[in-house]
């Protein structure tokens, strides 16, 4: 049996691990990731360029597929690039650009707090979700909570347990980012762990991004700071995070960005229309969902669909023999 979806779209990868990347929540080795490529279907794979192209003329089938790599992370080019390189695959690779000017997103740093300091999620959640509901975001992270569908978010991202549903609520409906950051730079000092040092080895170099625009891969957009919720940002502000990242990536790779992927899945019509001024030719969704109730999936060139690589792989292993349940997408 191999994977099958009635539709051409792209397959979400993000972290991996090894004995020099750690092991966390959605993390996957580089034999998951070649038995991922081989139940996808090698020979449905569309180089990047190919991808727009067909795309700009109408001519993507069904079985059209492509791989797409977000936020940079070194473990995706020690990893996953010889593997990739191995059977001549071509790829997208979209970047934020804050953390190659020496502005390191704390997200990044946090999940690997998570993964490294907890011997499971649920023992750092019970840890977050104390000190939230006692402190004076509790009334407001209760009621979020409460008048939440949660059902419905698991549907969207089915590699979500409801710790992880209740926790992206308070982190991206309840607190701004300061104060998040505040909490969980709380969180990490109660440990007496060193971000510095949580932050080695997370993300590639602008060498790394040169070598992979040069050898035929499309290094896209991603914002320059990867804000959690981009849709709240005004006009102005969005036009920042893109304009910043595209000025970054040509100035490294030589090259004008012409595809993208939207962070944490969140924009809205003035995203699309600055990519529109961006001459973004391609951009992709992070999952296999329309964003709005009726509306064809694929309905622009900027809401692309994409599988997240954690239900990839719960198909491949339901394939194989009745499946175990993967904990942990791609999503942070």
């Amino acid at each position: 049996m191999q994977y099958s979806e009635s539709i051409a779209h792209g397959i979400m990868f993000h972290h991996f691990h090894d004995e020099r990347h750690y092991m966390g929540q959605g993390s996957i080795s580089g034999k998951e990731f070649e038995n991922i490529l081989c139940f996808l279907g090698l020979n449905r794979m569309l180089d990047p360029y190919e991808w727009i192209e067909r795309f700009d003329t109408e001519g993507l089938i069904a079985e059209n597929l492509c791989l797409t790599f977000d936020d940079a992370l070194l473990c995706q080019f020690e990893i996953a690039l010889p593997i990739l390189e191995k059977y001549d695959l071509k790829v997208f690779w979209f970047v934020y650009s804050s953390v190659f000017e020496g502005h390191p997103v704390k997200f990044e740093i946090y999940r690997a707090f998570r993964s490294k300091f907890f011997e499971n999620i649920d023992d750092f959640y019970e840890v977050f979700f104390a000190k939230i509901f006692d402190s004076e975001f509790g009334d407001k992270a209760r009621s979020v909570i409460e008048e939440t569908d949660i059902a419905q978010y698991i549907r969207l991202y089915p590699f979500y347990s409801v710790h992880d549903v209740k926790f992206r609520l308070i982190r991206d409906r309840v607190l701004s980012r300061q104060e998040y950051e505040a909490i969980m730079d709380e969180i990490i000092r109660d440990r007496g762990v060193s971000p510095d040092d949580l932050s080695k080895n997370l993300w590639m170099s602008n060498e790394h991004l040169k070598y992979l625009s040069d050898r035929g891969h499309i290094v896209g957009l991603h914002s320059y700071s990867h804000p959690m919720v981009l849709a709240h940002l005004s006009y102005e502000e969005q036009w920042e995070e893109y304009s910043r990242n595209y000025n970054h990536i040509v100035q490294v790779c030589g090259r004008y960005p012409v595809a993208m992927a939207h962070p944490v899945n969140s924009y809205n019509e003035d995203t699309l229309q600055i990519l529109k001024r961006l001459g973004i030719r391609c951009g992709f969704r992070s999952n296999m969902f329309p964003q709005h109730e009726g509306v064809e999936l694929n309905r622009t060139r900027h809401e692309i669909a994409r599988e997240d690589h954690a239900n990839v792989l719960s198909m491949l292993r339901d394939s194989k023999s009745g499946g175990v349940p993967v904990n942990g997408g791609s999503h942070f």
